[in-house]
């Protein structure tokens, strides 16, 4: 598949990235070794033929700057269609170049076209996402990893809708894997691939990319991502709160959390009305409700708007205050 491909083409400031994101993850030093020496005698992704050293496909898709030159179909499609089907866009991009880069064009477009809600819980105000993010990136790097290369007009495609997120890649599973009992098996037709992910700790030796995928939508407050194989393909499908976005506040991250201890308590009730029951409040609502003069409730809401909690919509004496 890398037919033309040579050294040349492999960028080496990929490789130190790679280094430093790998002694990161592993906690281990990098390499006191030249660049070639570790791609040609540690994961061993360049081969030396006749003198002359060769990038393997996984060197290509890792490590050059553009791969797609050479290997087409590692192109990634990702779209936010309108509603819950394929017929109107809303967003869509074709990811391109090495696989990290691709990764971190990913998690741009899904925070881009997925909500980010927020509500007030016991003086914190706490942003919620639509799906945890660490699943969605885990069934992609399985999709990069396991899909069937060969497949040279197919790309992985990454389709969100209202209610759910679609994670489609070319080739069924290999013969002899139950679709029914894939936690803890690990066979994949791409071992090189895999050997590299394996090397960032970004994917792990014993098939448990399943089960940490059910656990992180369970924790999020959502049911457990369905896998199914249209025609030849493979697909895990992620299903979203749809208006109950507001209920997914368990497991929430501390740095999720905005302290709010420094506010008044009649200004958090008032962030609840806003955020939790979606409710626009006017300066007149606001005196009337918390019993106190309008240049109170004036100043209160002004210091909101001034924080960012809350934004200003209308002019006069028609302005109200909501969610941002």
């Amino acid at each position: 598949m890398s037919g033309g491909a040579t050294y040349k083409d492999i960028n080496e400031s990929l490789v130190k990235d790679f280094l430093i994101n790998r002694a990161r993850k592993r906690q281990v030093a990098i390499p006191g070794i030249s660049i070639t020496d570790f791609l040609v005698k540690t994961i061993k992704v360049v081969k030396i033929e006749n003198g002359i050293l060769k990038p393997t496909n996984s060197a290509i898709l890792f490590f050059c700057n553009n791969p797609q030159d050479f290997i087409s179909q590692s192109t990634i499609k990702i779209a936010r269609f309108k509603r819950t089907v394929r017929i109107e866009f809303i967003d869509s991009q074709e990811l391109t170049g090495s696989i990290y880069k691709i990764l971190d064009d990913v998690e741009n477009f899904f925070r881009r076209n997925t909500r980010l809600a927020s509500k007030i819980v016991e003086f914190k105000r706490v942003e919620i996402p639509e799906y945890p993010f660490e699943a969605i990136r885990e069934a992609i790097i399985n999709a990069i990893a396991h899909r069937d290369y060969f497949r040279i007009g197919s790309n992985i495609q990454v389709d969100i809708f209202d209610d759910r997120i679609e994670i489609t890649s070319p080739g069924k599973l290999l013969p002899g894997i139950d679709i029914k009992h894939l936690e803890g098996v690990h066979e994949t037709r791409n071992k090189e691939i895999c050997k590299i992910f394996h090397e960032t700790k970004d994917m792990e030796k014993y098939g448990t990319g399943i089960g940490k995928m059910k656990n992180w939508m369970k924790e999020h407050g959502l049911e457990p991502p369905i896998i199914s194989q249209p025609g030849n393909f493979f697909r895990i499908t992620f299903s979203g709160p749809g208006d109950k976005i507001l209920d997914l506040v368990s497991n929430i991250p501390e740095d999720r959390k905005t302290d709010l201890s420094h506010l008044k308590e009649r200004q958090v009730k008032a962030l609840e009305l806003i955020y939790n029951e979606n409710k626009k409040i006017s300066r007149k609502e606001y005196a009337q409700k918390f019993n106190i003069s309008i240049r109170s409730a004036q100043r209160d809401l002004r210091q909101l708007v001034k924080e960012n909690f809350i934004v200003q919509e209308g002019l006069g004496r028609s302005v109200k205050y909501k969610n941002p």
